[in-house]
């Protein structure tokens, strides 16, 4: 203990003279709240963020259909003052505020929705998040399916066509195998209905003689004909009259291709917040529409100022349609990567709120007995992408082998020591209802190192050198070192730590630049698929070049549950636990009540999400999981609206597993 409070006074001392340049920078006095907010955001655009810190900004900009209560994170009205769902629960129909306004006092309408919805999915744009609302109708198929059907008509047919062999002759699974790897075959033809390309898929040896593979060849050329025609028409009628699209300027139709329990927390997401559709296509401002000389929000705050590298502030919106709940003045968001000096800042009073990694975690154990430090279990995980396109890492045995030869209790504990806990799944514990699969990543050198044998490197004999990578955090740093030591004495390779500054980071990943790299996911709802739907073929932020069609094929079923009742059998064949399906089946199938058979199928749902993480885990391993994160703090006793713990339904409480705290919400109290 007196170590620890002799390294606080030292680094307090330290960082006085930072803090001092710090607020040097800014040009309007303290705001009423100030936190840290970890590292630059990469924009301010809604629709094409995917960071924890441009989230928490574009949380207080802008406002979606629904917001997050912040006593309960239940999704509640926002521009939207209410809905109406249809009984399937495929159809919502949402009535606008009268008083929504932008920050430029225009009307916020429901074709700034349209507009917006249909701009995140328009594969010109980009997003990365975009497949977050493919459940909605024509969303995918705009987004995906023009350049799936020009590559299965184009290039990916007339390599199937230079494969055929000559009659009497034959396709090995290797030469398919690499057939399929270099023309991206899965991601092309995700989600097919030709019942014949899904078990060619999903066939771990296909063997295909001449006949066969003329029936592929034309099978694609098929597959791209019916893409076409489905882009062609979603990108007629996808946030015009279909999908998304205003009835009036107060009306929003919403039409889902099946039910999503969990959809309501996306309209209260960044992806669907609306953008002003006027600014952005006027000209010149496509991409610097959201700096604060320009931009117009529709939120609770508006930009005042962005100062890159000092901070971000906000100031409350005059025009927002419920400014008078609002009770904060100004708010200002710190890029600070320096966690010794974010320390500093709290302590001399001059920030109010550290989130979780933006403290030192060497002194947690004398911070956690203040009583304005929180903590609790986080519905996150830590874990490395593993570039699957690269050798060695192409090989499944290498991959499990670097995930057996992980000591994940030696980092939780010894370097990590705030009650995190191992991780060997990609789901974190306690989403309701949700059974995880058995997972076979405990920590078990002899085994790995007997894969990798068969891999080619015994005793890491031949393995390249390669690289671990991590955005600037000493927390990152640490974890990194420590993995490298522990690949190089458990499997005698040699594994080297590095770091980028976010943005270099964000780019190096995305291009697949990269042998293993750092990654963390916070869940976007309280819900399994938030965690897996990340590792869909192709998808935004799977950035590791794995796919799988039996994968793909599992989140499918599970995202249109209803479907897969109806035609169980080509996928029942495939699970894990096919004898739990069925019996799950035979439960929905007898449910004589509408609320019973709606409960036994969202059942069904999470078992098969929980084969879909089996699969991934077994067969996949995109990944090596690290840690479940704790979410800790430190607040400071005069911020009120800030709820560590949240309400539930029934009255209880439980911890506030994503830490998030709407600005909107958030009070001082100057007496504390």
């Amino acid at each position: 203990m007196l170590r620890s409070l002799l390294a606080l006074a030292a680094l307090f001392a330290l960082g006085l003279f930072l803090v001092g340049l710090t607020f040097a920078a800014s040009s309007h006095g303290r705001a009423d709240f100030r936190f840290v907010n970890g590292t630059e955001p990469k924009t301010l655009d809604p629709s094409a963020m995917t960071g924890e810190p441009e989230g928490r900004i574009a949380e207080g900009l802008f406002e979606g259909l629904t917001r997050l209560e912040a006593r309960t994170l239940r999704p509640v009205p926002g521009v939207a003052e209410s809905w109406d769902v249809s009984p399937d629960g495929k159809r919502y129909v949402f009535h606008l505020r009268e008083a929504a306004r932008w920050s430029d006092g225009r009307k916020v309408t429901a074709s700034d929705f349209a507009y917006s919805w249909r701009r995140l999915q328009d594969p010109a744009f980009g997003s990365e998040y975009a497949y977050i609302l493919h459940m909605v109708r024509y969303a995918e198929a705009f987004n995906t399916y023009k350049s799936s059907a020009a590559a299965l008509q184009g290039p990916i047919a007339k390599a199937a066509s230079e494969l055929v062999p000559p009659a009497g002759g034959r396709i090995s699974p290797a030469e398919f195998r690499a057939f399929a790897s270099k023309s991206q075959l899965h991601a092309s033809i995700k989600g097919t209905p030709d019942p014949w390309l899904q078990e060619l898929l999903a066939t771990t040896e296909p063997k295909l003689d001449h006949a066969g593979a003329l029936r592929l060849v034309d099978a694609l050329r098929e597959e791209g004909k019916r893409r076409a025609l489905a882009f062609e028409e979603a990108d007629r009628r996808f946030g015009v009259d279909g999908g998304v699209f205003a009835q009036d300027e107060r009306t929003l139709v919403v039409e889902l291709k099946a039910p999503t329990p969990y959809f309501l927390e996306l309209t209260a997401f960044h992806t669907s917040y609306p953008v002003p559709r006027w600014l952005i296509e006027a000209p010149g401002r496509r991409d610097d529409w959201f700096l604060p000389e320009h931009i117009v929000s529709n939120g609770a705050f508006r930009l005042a100022e962005w100062r890159v590298g000092s901070g971000i502030r906000l100031e409350r919106s005059e025009t927002y349609w419920g400014r008078k709940q609002v009770s904060l003045r100004s708010v200002e968001a710190l890029p600070m990567e320096n966690v010794t000096t974010a320390l500093n800042l709290y302590l001399s009073g001059d920030v109010d709120w550290l989130p979780s990694n933006t403290y030192p975690t060497d002194l947690a154990s004398y911070l956690r007995t203040r009583p304005d430090y929180y903590m609790g279990p986080a519905l996150i995980v830590y874990y490395y992408r593993i570039n699957t396109t690269r050798k060695p890492f192409n090989d499944l045995r290498v991959r499990k082998a670097l995930n057996l030869a992980i000591d994940r209790e030696q980092i939780t504990k010894e370097v990590l020591g705030l009650g995190q806990t191992a991780a060997t799944r990609m789901v974190p514990p306690g989403l309701p209802d949700y059974r995880p699969p058995e997972s076979g990543l405990g920590y078990d050198v002899a085994q790995a190192k007997r894969l990798l044998a068969e891999a080619g490197f015994p005793e890491g004999r031949g393995f390249p050198p390669f690289g671990i990578l991590y955005n600037t955090l000493e927390a990152h740093k640490k974890i990194a070192e420590v993995v490298a030591d522990q690949l190089r004495r458990n499997l005698g390779i040699q594994a080297s730590a590095y770091n980028q500054e976010w943005q270099s980071y964000l780019t190096s990943y995305r291009s697949l630049n990269y042998d293993l790299a750092r990654a963390a996911w916070v869940g976007d709802y309280e819900d399994p698929n938030t965690f897996l739907d990340l590792w869909i073929t192709n998808g935004g932020n799977n950035a590791t070049g794995w796919g799988d069609p039996v994968y793909d094929r599992l989140l499918q079923a599970a995202a249109d549950v209803e479907s897969f009742i109806q035609a169980p059998a080509p996928l029942l064949g495939l699970l894990r636990d096919a004898e739990r399906a069925k019996a799950l089946l035979a439960e929905v199938k007898s449910a004589t009540v509408a609320e019973e058979r709606l409960a036994k199928a969202a059942l069904l749902r999470l078992h098969l999400l929980s084969e879909a993480e089996g699969l991934l885990l077994d067969r996949g391993l995109p990944l090596m999981p690290i840690y479940f994160y704790v979410i800790s703090g430190l607040k400071k006793p005069r911020v009120k609206g800030f709820y560590s713990r949240l309400e539930t339904v029934d009255g209880a409480t439980r911890f506030n597993p994503r830490d998030m705290h709407p600005l909107r919400e958030i009070r001082v109290d100057e007496r504390d």
